[in-house]
């Protein structure tokens, strides 16, 4: 009896608990409910603040305003979170409930997403203040830039911060499901459109001083690229110029297609020795690694034996890096051509003035030059243009540079230490990665002689097994289609200038980079393999392909990874990540991951960003195999780039 007694009196106090819990819960859902919709209500406000006819007439006051109501956002967010935390444990039990179940599990992480996206934008508000108040009050000139530069770069640690808060953000989001995701409706994409636009608005904002020569001038070797004849770093160097920086003004000394005396006696990579029949190794080859710090020291090299004069740094820009940049400054009218060049036809009409203008370019110039100095002009008139930006206008600026940076349409190496390692934090060097875990980086160079990269058609397929040991069993198809229209064929000569293929046809030497200690079991499809070797802290597999016009071919590899991968997260979690190219535009990659009995699907159509996918595994025993250290290689006459790429001294 005494034992019913007790048993009903724990019922008893267990049901009042739970009486009382569930009751509590509801106040606390329904505080942090509406501290969350105080916080929406707040941002929405700062956001009509910021919009830029508000920017254009008075800068500082709607700065001031909207920081206002991001603090109200950010406190209201955070209360939320609080209120959220401890009711995480029963949260995360109650997806199964019809309705309001995946919005309910769903809803702390919203709450902590939410709160370190408006305490980012806060700080990048407080970075900016100061930079405003100059663009409000001081007149046009080189003055004014150099004053706004001096500002941002004083607001270098809140940019830092406000960087760290909506990464914080970004993690955030990524840990919500597709179906909580779905759950939180319109509020969410809103903040999935923003959060990109301001990371890149924080990327370029923190870089910028340092970049554009405050607080000493740095004077850049700016190559143009043309990605419809696609290389590692972006596509075939046209053109190229030195641009020197100097708090605020700018000044661009264009050197046209090649440079007026090239030094031809540094032996080319073997792979364009052997197919293009190149025996030496120009600039405008130069772009020749996917690692861009080492591709920007080749550059340096070749132009200094050229110019007899060294650059601070490198800049290598894509005809999309040039769209982003004038859809920040405005359109541009250029007399020398009686255009109006913007960030919609600028991409085009430099192809047109380069390979299909019978007139194209100024008569005053040689006319080695005329085809390929479209572009420098348009800079020209870019950087004329810097010195009477609006706040807007800087904050549109940032951005886009930013987004061309985290898209690699402009790559930046810079000698000046402190300002690289801010590039490599930013994840902005272009370097190949060295993130640990499962890696895939497909670089491709045209070496046809021709301009029909855009018309490649290119998919990728990864299919991996994760061994019992741990050991990953990969496999990797490429598939290539040419589909390049018939009128390009006179416009272009032809794998082996002609003697190994057709204008229309696709030459492509391919560099697979994967994890070091890789091996190769099998390959296929190619017209000629090369051999493995190391490069770039990876291993590194090639091979030369031929696509005939209107032809599809496939390459597939077999390959086994030591279980280094799984190292960094003690065997409990793999991670792959596929680097993109710079110019690059595959049609789909898929992945699909098999692990103890489940397989795991990805596909990512037209991707145009590094792209990263993982999965829980079961923690199992395994032995990673001793690799030594990879080192970076060293660009200096007498060294291996890469596997069949030597770096000869000039002149031997």
């Amino acid at each position: 009896m005494f034992t019913r007694r007790r048993f009903a009196l724990v019922a008893i106090t267990l049901s009042v608990l739970i009486l009382v819990l569930a009751a509590v819960s509801g106040v606390l859902l329904l505080l942090a409910r509406n501290d969350a919709q105080s916080g929406l209500s707040a941002v929405r406000a700062a956001e009509a603040e910021m919009q830029t006819a508000q920017l254009e007439r008075a800068p500082v006051q709607h700065i001031t305003r909207a920081e206002i109501d991001l603090r109200k956002a950010r406190d209201a967010f955070s209360g939320a979170a609080g209120l959220l935390g401890p009711l995480r444990p029963i949260l995360d039990r109650v997806d199964w409930l019809p309705g309001e179940g995946h919005r309910l599990t769903g809803a702390p992480i919203a709450a902590d997403m939410a709160r370190d996206a408006a305490a980012g934008t806060l700080l990048l508000l407080r970075g900016l203040a100061p930079a405003a108040s100059v663009l409000q009050g001081a007149p046009h000139g080189s003055s004014r830039t150099s004053l706004v530069l001096d500002r941002l770069a004083g607001s270098r640690s809140l940019f830092i911060a406000a960087c760290g808060q909506l990464d914080s953000a970004r993690r955030s989001r990524r840990r919500l499901t597709a179906a909580q995701a779905g759950a939180l409706g319109s509020s969410l994409s809103t903040l999935d459109r923003r959060l990109p636009q301001l990371r890149d608005l924080c990327r370029g904002l923190e870089l910028l001083p340092a970049l554009a020569g405050f607080p000493r001038a740095r004077t850049y070797l700016v190559a143009y690229q043309d990605s419809a004849e696609l290389r590692a770093t972006g596509g075939f160097i046209g053109s190229a110029g030195l641009l020197t920086l100097n708090r605020g003004t700018a000044r661009q000394q264009f050197r046209g297609t090649a440079f007026a005396q090239e030094n031809a006696t540094v032996p080319s990579p073997q792979p364009m020795q052997l197919y293009n029949r190149e025996p030496f190794w120009l600039f405008r080859d130069s772009n020749w690694s996917p690692d861009f710090p080492t591709s920007a020291r080749l550059e340096r090299f070749f132009a200094a034996l050229d110019l007899h004069r060294e650059a601070d740094g490198v800049i290598d820009i894509t005809p999309q890096g040039a769209a982003d940049i004038l859809a920040a400054v405005g359109p541009l009218t250029v007399p020398e051509y009686h255009q109006v060049i913007t960030s919609a036809n600028v991409a085009q009409l430099a192809d047109y003035y380069a390979h299909w203008a019978p007139n194209p370019g100024p008569a005053a110039l040689a006319p080695g030059a005329q085809s390929k100095v479209f572009i420098a002009i348009v800079a020209q008139y870019v950087l004329a243009r810097l010195s009477r930006l609006s706040a807007a206008d800087w904050v549109r600026l940032a951005q886009k540079a930013g987004d061309a940076f985290q898209h690699r349409d402009i790559l930046v190496w810079t000698s000046d230490g402190q300002a690289e390692a801010l590039l490599r934090a930013d994840g902005a060097a272009g370097e190949v990665s060295r993130q640990a875990g499962d890696y895939l980086y497909v670089v491709d160079t045209n070496l046809s002689f021709n301009k029909i990269s855009p018309y490649i058609h290119v998919s990728e397929r990864y299919s991996v097994q994760v061994r019992s040991d741990r050991w990953l069993r990969a496999r990797l198809v490429l598939r290539f289609t040419d589909s390049a229209p018939a009128d390009l064929a006179t416009h272009g000569r032809g794998p082996g200038y002609g003697l190994l293929g057709g204008p229309l046809d696709y030459a492509d030497f391919v560099r697979i980079l994967v994890p070091n200690g890789a091996e190769l079991i099998d390959q296929s499809g190619w017209a000629q393999p090369w051999s493995p070797g190391e490069a770039y802290g990876r291993t590194m597999f090639s091979g030369y392909l031929l696509v005939p016009w209107r032809k599809t071919e496939t390459v597939t590899l077999d390959y086994v990874t030591p279980p280094n991968v799984f190292d960094w997260s003690a065997g409990s979690i793999y991670r792959l990540m596929i680097q993109h190219q710079p110019g690059g535009h595959p049609d789909r990659i898929r992945v699909s991951v098999t692990s103890d009995g489940a397989t795991h699907r990805w596909s990512a159509p037209h991707p145009d960003l590094d792209w990263s996918v993982s999965t829980p595994v079961q923690p199992q025993p395994f032995h990673a195999v001793p690799l030594p250290a990879a080192p970076m290689p060293v660009v200096a006459p007498g060294q291996w780039i890469e596997p069949h790429t030597f770096l000869a001294k000039p002149g031997v």
